[in-house]
């Protein structure tokens, strides 16, 4: 019987291999049939360009067949592999724009080692000269792409170079260490863990680990914070509120606009909707689903208007468009709800009222300084940490999830406000000020924001972390002095939101959110140098000299304003939810979604010409 079991399993599994693989086939004898039907129009030229250390960057050039003077360019880099731009690429020859697809050093078919975005700020501006000396360029160069193709934007610009002309930047950060590696001091294990897994580099892991502690001599090629004069190029700055770099788009906003060069102050854009990485073109968030106009179907005809300005000096509305737009969530399930709404901005953060939300004895949340009351303690185990439920993910489910499942525990602390009689907005910087001890050396505070509907659902929309020896800053360490009281801020990020009346607001303050981030052993131990690991018994002050409390941008409501009057796009997104017939069953969706080619390819479709 045993044999037979063992027997089915192996033919199941094989069987669910093979029909992987005839996906996978039949998908690429679709691309190539594509290719094959696109390739009367443009054909890519492959050539591996030289950067300044001898190192060659394969590369992939889309003309014109018929040009008759220079033009402006524009220069996708990616480390998911060039080959998932044919389609763009041929689509934006042949409609007039040379386009460049390169994969990063290290990666497919370029050669070198990847060093993780740390040589960007010399392969990108090495490219771009390798362009504009190209008899089909005009010298002036717009970069695009999302994410780790973000990234790359960000560090391209910091080095100043002097072919780039503007960007579209899609849900990216200029800083890795403070929004991608180590958010509050605590490193990011699932996301950076599982993608650099899935780049086949762990290598650079323990290299990381090595470096925990910022130091611009490490980290300075990853960053632009000690740079930001040296941008000189305007930039499309994509973002969501469930998305993994959130705060990382909005300083990349006010990096250009306000702290570089003469060539980008003034000059950029903000767009933040209701996403989470990668989900501008679905409805769908999480465990919410938003109003059909929350989808993005209106920076793409922005990002045409840019690369026509700054490339080819052509007249254009780009400058006419507000500089920041963003998308203010609010109770899905009541259509007359404030809220689910685009609204522009000069500026960011809109003006708002510091609103402290005092935590109090009973559990509730309160705008009144509390009476004096006990203190709060929970027992932090490392070895049972709070599983991370949604949030800005990447590997694992991410966007608004219900945290009742985690909220019952006896190590996560739960403050309602009372029910609401009026709609309650805040928009912009989330931050909860807390009066903490513990008996360990370290441990981590964690903050949850979310929305309780009247059903009981606790819904998320932001969080955050604090490694409490990074208290005073993640460039040194102050471990802590046993029962002694630290006043802290746990930066929760930013948002957009509208409570609805008859909803609650509520904070979930707790030690842990794994995997997303790594348990903290509540050793004086370095990243994952400890040998053991030893309870937390940590506590929250809630009286009236240590008043901890949460710290909302309080917005009156209907006080900003609400953009009308969208252009629109050259291709209009399709909602799958408008057409079930073209949804694809789940696990091949998972597989595709594995794939990242393919995700390239569907992900960037929208920017097709029609």
């Amino acid at each position: 019987m045993k044999q037979y079991l063992n027997m089915t399993l192996m033919i199941e599994n094989n069987r669910g291999i093979i029909v992987k693989k005839k996906i996978i086939l039949v998908l690429g004898v679709i691309i190539l049939l594509l290719v094959t039907f696109l390739a009367g129009c443009v054909k890519p030229t492959e050539y591996m360009v030289s950067m300044r250390d001898g190192v060659k960057l394969a590369t992939d050039v889309y003309v014109p067949n018929k040009y008759t003077q220079p033009h402006g360019a524009i220069l996708i880099r990616t480390p998911y592999n060039k080959d998932g731009l044919i389609l763009l690429g041929m689509n934006w020859a042949k409609n007039g724009w040379p386009t460049v697809g390169q994969d990063m050093r290290g990666r497919y078919a370029s050669e070198g080692i990847d060093t993780v975005f740390k040589n960007e700020h010399t392969d990108g501006p090495d490219t771009l000269a390798w362009i504009a000396n190209q008899t089909w360029s005009n010298g002036k160069i717009a970069t695009f792409g999302g994410s780790a193709l973000g990234i790359t934007q960000y560090l391209t610009a910091g080095a100043n170079p002097q072919s780039l002309a503007c960007q579209y930047i899609q849900v990216a950060t200029p800083n890795m260490y403070k929004h991608a590696m180590y958010p509050g001091g605590e490193f990011r294990k699932n996301m950076i863990e599982e993608w650099l897994n899935g780049q086949g580099s762990t290598y650079i892991l323990p290299e990381l680990w090595e470096h925990e502690n910022y130091t611009i001599d490490y980290w300075t090629n990853v960053s632009l914070e000690d740079n930001w004069q040296d941008v000189n190029v305007p930039a499309i700055h994509i973002g969501g509120w469930y998305d993994i770099f959130t705060q990382g788009s909005i300083d990349g906003f006010l990096g250009y606009q306000h702290q570089s060069g003469p060539g980008a102050r003034g000059k950029s854009k903000l767009i933040i909707g209701p996403w989470t990485h990668g989900g501008a073109g679905t409805t769908m968030q999480g465990q919410l689903t938003y109003p059909r106009n929350s989808v993005d179907n209106f920076s793409q005809p922005l990002f045409w208007q840019m690369v026509d300005e700054y490339t080819m000096n052509g007249p254009t509305d780009f400058d006419n468009w507000p500089a920041v737009t963003y998308y203010v969530m609010g109770d899905v399930d009541d259509s007359n709800a404030s809220g689910n709404e685009w609204r522009y901005a000069d500026d960011w953060p809109v003006a708002y009222t510091e609103q402290a939300w005092f935590f109090q004895a009973d559990g509730t949340l309160r705008t009144a300084i509390p009476d004096d009351a006990q203190p709060l303690t929970y027992t932090y185990d490392p070895t049972k940490p709070v599983p991370t439920i949604g949030g800005g993910n990447l590997n694992i489910p991410a966007g608004p999830y219900d945290q009742r499942p985690v909220e019952n525990r006896s190590d996560v602390l739960v403050f309602s406000s009372p029910v609401l009689s009026t709609p309650y907005e805040a928009t912009g910087p989330v931050k909860a000020r807390l009066f903490v001890s513990s008996d360990c050396p370290d441990t981590d505070f964690t903050v949850k924001l979310t929305d309780v509907y009247p059903d009981g659902r606790s819904m998320l929309i932001t969080d955050g972390i604090l490694r409490m020896r990074n208290r005073n800053g993640t460039d040194h360490w102050e471990l802590m002095d046993p029962g002694t009281v630290y006043q802290v801020d746990v930066d929760l990020w930013s948002t957009s939101y509208i409570w609805n009346n008859g909803h609650q607001i509520r904070v979930d303050i707790s030690s842990s959110n794994y995997p997303r981030c790594l348990n903290n052993p509540n050793t004086a131990d370095g990243i994952y140098k400890n040998t053991t690991y030893t309870f937390a018994h940590n506590t929250l002050y809630i009286d009236s000299v240590r008043p901890s409390c949460l710290l909302l941008p309080e917005i009156p409501l209907n006080t900003t304003s609400i953009q009308k009057n969208w252009s629109p796009s050259f291709q209009k997104n399709i909602l799958i939810e408008d057409h079930l017939h073209l949804k694809l069953p789940e696990r091949l969706q998972n597989i595709l979604d594995h794939i990242p080619i393919l995700n390239q390819i569907s992900e960037y479709h929208p920017f097709m010409i029609n």
